[in-house]
């Protein structure tokens, strides 16, 4: 499963992501279960700071063209769901 935190922009956003929901496509989390230090929220201190960047760089990798390959293939599969 991946998620993805995302901005609504036009007040029927909502809606496009709610009818997909009820094709069980997605799921709508109300509350995410972990903060991101990349999403705007309350200063951190040093040793969260450090934590945060020792798991990043522990995290797996890859490389530009494999995630823009997987992009692609992941929006044409919802470019064709909201056809």
């Amino acid at each position: 499963m991946q998620s993805l935190k995302i901005e609504l922009i036009k007040d029927n956003s909502l809606q496009a992501l709610q009818e997909l929901e009820e094709k069980r496509l997605i799921r709508i989390v109300k509350e995410p279960k972990s903060n991101s230090y990349a999403l705007p929220r309350s200063e951190i201190d040093e040793e969260d700071f450090k934590k945060w960047v020792e798991y990043i760089e522990d995290s797996p990798t890859i490389s530009l063209t494999e995630a823009e390959q997987k992009w692609a293939a992941q929006k044409e599969k919802l470019q064709k769901l909201t056809r």
